[in-house]
């Protein structure tokens, strides 16, 4: 493995001491053979914590499997499977609740000033992962506008499935089109969708691909009896809790580069329109299809951030016939600043 490194890693690991050094070896071989935690048993701390157990993936079809666990474990291990996990689109599954809190109450405060709270309100959350960043959200404009919201949470992939012969330990995450988005083959977990930095580790995924993958696939379309297929709901317990309690709350599958054929007063995506995931040309479509969806006077809420309680770069815009204007701003603004600009036309009034 210190052989696949590149002298300056090599340099690096020198210069970090014995616990860099072992961390970085730890990461290359969990990344370089895919070892992964496939079994619910292994869901407990000594198989999820230390230098080689916290950088496993761990399969998507062990999500609903945690009812026996503290709500705090629950949501911390779900959160760790998403951390790496994409959709076929390329964004990142990667999410945790209140990780906008601070941008949250900037949002709501342009909100409060542009919405009475006698008026009905549509929103869409776009690209909310497992929901669970939308909730704080929703409670909070619940309790500003109650039966007069209407609040859509989206997300590209929320809805996958997992497809296995009977009686075998070893199964596919798929979406509904069929796209093989994870890989389970004990000790291996494969997140397909996740681009590698290098070719080193591309060999054993499509050797797993030809001799497991096509094969099980093929006999899936062929309706062979020994294939089971189930539903993979990726919503977390908070989300589902406000669908079925809560008749203004509802969770949908939504592409952002597909046309819109709803409108809303409010429209959220945060840490969706980024360049990492998309190009330019697919932002573009992207926020165009957005600024088409946007109620004349309503607002359009976009911002990205690293981590949870890092700050948000992004900002608040209202439409005003065909154009936007920025209304509130947060860190470096949003990532879309200017393509906001190019499309719809922006003024940028306030904070400048």
């Amino acid at each position: 493995m210190v052989a696949a490194c590149s002298i300056d890693r090599i340099a690096a690991m020198n210069m970090v001491g014995d616990a860099g050094v072992m961390g970085t070896i730890s990461g290359l071989w969990v990344r370089m053979f895919k070892l992964g935690i496939s079994r619910k048993e292994q869901l407990r701390p000594g198989h999820l914590e230390g230098l080689v157990n916290g950088r496993k993936h761990i399969a998507l079809d062990l999500y609903d499997s945690l009812g026996d666990l503290p709500q705090a474990e629950i949501d911390k291990i779900q959160e760790r499977m998403l951390r790496w996990f994409r959709a076929e689109n390329g964004v990142l599954k990667r999410t945790c609740a209140r990780r906008f809190d601070h941008f949250d109450q900037l949002s709501l405060s342009a909100i409060a000033a542009n919405f009475s709270g006698g008026q009905m309100v549509r929103v869409h959350d776009i690209g909310v992962s497992d929901g669970r960043t939308s909730c704080g959200f929703y409670d909070a404009l619940n309790c500003l506008y109650g039966e007069r919201l209407d609040f859509l949470a989206s997300d590209y992939a929320p809805y996958l499935y997992v497809l296995k012969r009977t009686h075998s330990m070893n199964r596919l995450i798929i979406d509904e089109q069929q796209h093989v988005l994870q890989i389970i083959r004990p000790p291996f977990v494969f997140i397909v969708g996740r681009p590698e930095k290098t070719k080193v580790y591309h060999p054993l995924t499509n050797l797993v691909t030809a001799l497991y993958v096509r094969p099980l696939l093929e006999d899936h379309n062929a309706r062979c009896a020994d294939i089971e297929m189930t539903r993979l709901e990726l919503l977390c317990r908070q989300c589902r809790a406000r669908i079925s309690e809560n008749d203004n709350f509802r969770f949908e599958s939504y592409d952002v580069l597909s046309c819109p054929t709803e409108r809303f007063d409010i429209i959220r995506a945060m840490n969706v329109l980024n360049y990492c995931y998309f190009s330019e040309a697919k932002l573009r479509r992207a926020v165009k299809n957005i600024f088409q969806s946007i109620n004349d006077g309503g607002l359009f809420i976009t911002g990205s951030n690293i981590e949870q309680g890092t700050i948000v770069n992004g900002g608040v815009y209202k439409r005003t016939n065909d154009r936007l204007q920025r209304i509130e701003i947060s860190g470096n603004e949003s990532y879309v600043d200017a393509l906001i600009s190019d499309l719809g036309g922006v003024d940028h009034v306030l904070h400048e």
